[in-house]
């Protein structure tokens, strides 16, 4: 039990550390050491202290900036109040707020009409009704080792091609050196008495480089999908939706906008109440061509374990004509 006890405490010990250790000792920290020397005279030994050196810790400002979305943000042209989602984490040691701006970077296609700036409300899910408007003349105040998410909101202009694209950069200012009218401090700058604890606030390397990109990309493209019953005809010669009757449907693919869709792909599962006409054997008509239900042998396929059929249409040019898919089912 005492060994348990002694390894459980190193542990949480060891904890601590780490978590005390993330953001560096705290601004405002008093680290006080003292030296001794001690010697042998007479035949006795003596010991003597050196005076008292203490110092208080100063508050080093440091923030990061990391772009949450996983990839190219797609938008339509025009569109308004697309979101761009970072996070913002203070990584220095004591509490500090900062001003969020946000800018076009030159070199792409358009640029953005920049518009609000948002603060989650830790849900990770942007609602502009529910999300308050991020108050750069009174931010949030975030503490060490702390991080915040923001939405980063724009509206796009219209007639913009498919594919353009368009980069925004997002920077945070230590609201401390911005009162202070540093507006563009570098790394070791100071604002005395700035920091927490009537410390003095240093300019961190990493506050120096806080800023973060992400970009719009245009899809001009609007892909739709209609599907309709063509008909029914039951076993006994009328138009019953009863078990065996075969019901025909049509796929409609129509694409509009400007461009390309590339790799087009149809997939249709069909409900447990229903199989394609003859299963593996039966056929899936595209654009008036008919295809063998089977796999691999041409761009139509009907999988009988899943029920799912599927169809390859390749690359649409927007405004062609829409591609029709008919087969025919039976209901169980």
């Amino acid at each position: 039990m005492n060994k348990l006890i002694k390894w459980t405490g190193l542990f949480l010990a060891s904890l601590f550390a780490l978590q005390s250790q993330a953001a560096g000792t705290i601004a405002g920290v008093e680290i006080s050491n003292q030296a001794s020397v001690s010697y042998d005279v007479g035949g006795s030994n003596a010991t003597v202290s050196s005076e008292i050196v203490t110092i208080t810790v100063q508050e080093l400002i440091n923030v990061t900036i990391i772009s949450q979305d996983s990839g190219n943000v797609g938008v339509s042209s025009p569109d308004t109040g697309a979101e761009l989602k970072f996070q913002v984490t203070n990584t220095g040691n004591g509490d500090e707020a900062f001003i969020i701006s946000q800018v076009n970077i030159g070199g792409d296609e358009f640029d953005v009409t920049l518009s609000t700036i948002y603060l989650d409300d830790g849900d990770g899910v942007f609602d502009p009704n529910v999300d308050a408007v991020y108050d750069n003349s009174n931010p949030t105040s975030i503490d060490p080792d702390t991080s915040i998410t923001i939405w980063v909101t724009s509206d796009i202009p219209e007639s913009l091609n498919n594919n353009d694209s368009a980069e925004v950069q997002v920077a945070a200012l230590s609201k401390t050196f911005s009162d202070d009218n540093q507006a563009n401090p570098d790394a070791g700058d100071v604002v005395t008495d700035g920091g927490d604890s009537t410390t003095d606030a240093i300019y961190g390397s990493a506050a120096a480089n806080a800023d973060d990109t992400a970009t719009f990309v245009v899809s001009a493209i609007d892909v739709t999908i209609a599907k309709a019953i063509t008909g029914i005809d039951d076993q006994f010669g009328g138009s019953q939706p009863i078990p065996g009757a075969e019901v025909g449907y049509i796929l409609t693919v129509t694409v509009t906008g400007t461009g390309d869709a590339t790799n087009v792909t149809v997939s249709d599962s069909l409900p447990i109440e229903l199989k394609l006409k003859n299963e593996a054997g039966g056929e899936i008509t595209v654009d008036g061509v008919v295809n063998s239900a089977a796999s691999n042998d041409d761009d139509a396929s009907y999988d009988a374990n899943t029920r799912i059929i599927s169809v390859e249409l390749g690359t649409i040019t927007a405004g062609s004509d829409a591609s029709e898919i008919t087969f025919t089912t039976v209901i169980e």
